[in-house]
């Protein structure tokens, strides 16, 4: 997710960048440069991260609504893992190595820009021969010198006193606009954005920036041509990104904006184009989320003509016609209901955001839900009770029950779609599909009465191989995402999975009673 976001992140960085160097670099207006540089920084970390939620209305009606069956192309959740063979989740996957390698290298960035500081300090303890104020005179041998690090001033101490007032004046200038502050935020953009090339060179800008601003004040008191020549006298390299340094190379571009003439105010226009690049981002890159709405339903006497999507039809249209005055087909004695904890020793599965394993976590729940099971008198035989793997095909029930329910938590890899909730699956391949989606729709619809997370409201079809291959009916389902911290958070609450639990048994009672 975060590789994600860090790539909308640099295409965005990179469309404000190239705004910037077509029509903005060569303007006279740098204190608005400055503002562009900042802010559409800012704004190209933001603009990934928003989200904007579409509401869909939905009727509300005072009658129980039967959950949806939605069949999506969704599949591949689990491969049939044979004893002796690969697995498909053991080691590293080419994206988590990708996000241990970033984290990495911005450790690296993080440690460098420290260690700079460091560097700087002990630089200047070492050659201060003097010190007014706040400025340092430093011996010329010196490597940092001509400079200003935050609010502190270095000068040579061998420069003549009408040069050495112009290089103050000049940096003054630095620590009065706050520049050092341009300076952190950009630095750790780049630490953040190590592996977009753009960011270099947006660094390289605001610094670029600061010196125009600099030598733009500097020049209305002083002979242009006597501080072009000063400029070019006290020119060093560049040698490090944490201070602000009076002269440093190149400076052709320094010099010729220096005598530029200043832009006319119409100019000024050229700024509203950051406007369709801004809509461009937005439209690319927010994140956009459903929400539904409850609206009420119409009279008796009304009508409402409205177009159905064939795919979100409810299942209750196609259902198997059930008397209600039937008896019922078992007797609570008689219900068996077998339960999966999804993967197992050493299939490990996904891995939360707290480090805890998938195994783990669908193991606790099924203790948990055949716990709820006995307090009603229903009996819940578990395919596995401890930490054991076992291949799909062994999880498959063995013998006579009233249905099969297998029991996982969700996960999104980074070049998933976040799927986040609770989901009930179901297989439209297995022969007993109708009996499986009454099973499915009545769990879904008790799931529904849940509070603080969220519920898809309608099923989905996947091809799993438990799915398929059960004989008796069967579902699949999803207990929140690990990888979300909300759901994770509501997962981790026992008192939740209890709850959880008990809408699930009241969904397989509900199935039972309507004569399966």
């Amino acid at each position: 997710m975060i590789l994600i976001y860090l790539l909308k992140v640099s295409v965005c960085t990179a469309l404000f960048f190239a705004l910037y160097q077509l029509f903005l670099v060569k303007l006279t207006f740098f204190n608005l440069n400055r503002i562009y540089l900042l802010l559409m920084l800012l704004l190209s970390f933001t603009i990934p991260a928003l989200t904007v939620e579409r509401l869909h209305e939905v009727i509300a009606t005072d009658t129980e609504v039967k959950s949806k069956v939605q069949y999506s192309n969704e599949a591949g959740f689990e491969k049939d893992v044979i004893e002796g063979a690969s697995l498909v989740n053991s080691g590293l996957n080419v994206m988590e190595i990708l996000n241990y390698l970033y984290v990495i290298v911005f450790a690296i960035f993080i440690l460098r820009w420290l260690f700079m500081f460091l560097h700087i300090k002990n630089q200047l303890r070492k050659y201060t021969i003097e010190q007014e104020g706040d400025v340092l005179l430093v011996e010329s041998q010196s490597a940092l010198k001509n400079c200003s690090f935050f609010s502190t001033i270095v000068i040579d101490l061998a420069l003549p006193p009408s040069e050495k007032a112009l290089v103050i004046k000049h940096e003054m200038v630095h620590v009065q606009q706050l520049h050092a502050l341009d300076k952190v935020l950009v630095n750790l953009a780049t630490a953040i954005l190590w592996f977009n090339p753009v960011i270099y060179f947006w660094r390289n800008a605001i610094d670029h920036n600061h010196e125009f601003l600099a030598d733009r004040e500097i020049s209305k008191i002083a002979d242009k041509n006597t501080y072009a020549s000063l400029l070019l006298n006290l020119a060093m390299p560049a040698n490090n990104f944490s201070t602000n340094s009076f002269s440093k190379l190149p400076l052709k571009n320094r010099i010729m904006m220096m005598y530029k003439e200043p832009n006319s105010k119409l100019q000024k226009l050229a700024y509203f184009l950051i406007v369709p690049v801004i809509l461009v981002c937005s439209v690319a890159f927010v994140n956009r989320k459903d929400v539904e709405i409850s609206k009420p339903a119409l009279a008796k006497n009304q009508t409402e003509v409205t177009s159905v999507n064939a795919s979100l039809m409810d299942y209750s249209e196609n259902a198997i016609n059930v008397n209600p005055n039937a008896p019922f087909a078992f007797n609570e004695a008689d219900m068996i209901l077998i339960v999966d904890a999804g993967h197992g020793g050493k299939d490990g599965a996904s891995i939360a955001l707290d480090g805890q394993k998938e195994k783990d976590l669908n193991l606790r729940a099924v203790k948990i839900l055949k716990e709820e099971a006995a307090k009603r008198g229903i009996k819940v035989i578990l395919t596995r009770s401890d930490d054991q793997f076992l291949s799909l095909r062994d999880r498959l029930p063995k013998q006579k029950a009233t249905a099969f329910i297998s029991i996982h938590h969700n996960a999104t890899l980074d070049h998933q779609t976040p799927s986040n909730g609770i989901e009930v699956y179901v297989s439209k391949l297995n022969s007993n599909i109708k009996v499986a989606e009454n099973l499915g729709t009545g769990i879904l619809d008790k799931l529904n009465e849940l509070k603080g997370i969220e519920v898809k409201h309608a099923l989905k079809d996947a091809s799993l191989f438990l799915l398929r291959e059960s004989k008796v009916p069967a579902v699949l389902i999803e207990m929140g995402n690990i990888s979300d911290e909300s759901n994770l958070k509501f997962i981790n609450d026992e008192r939740n999975v209890r709850k959880m639990s008990n809408l699930i048994l009241d969904g397989f009672v509900s199935f039972v009673k309507t004569g399966c």
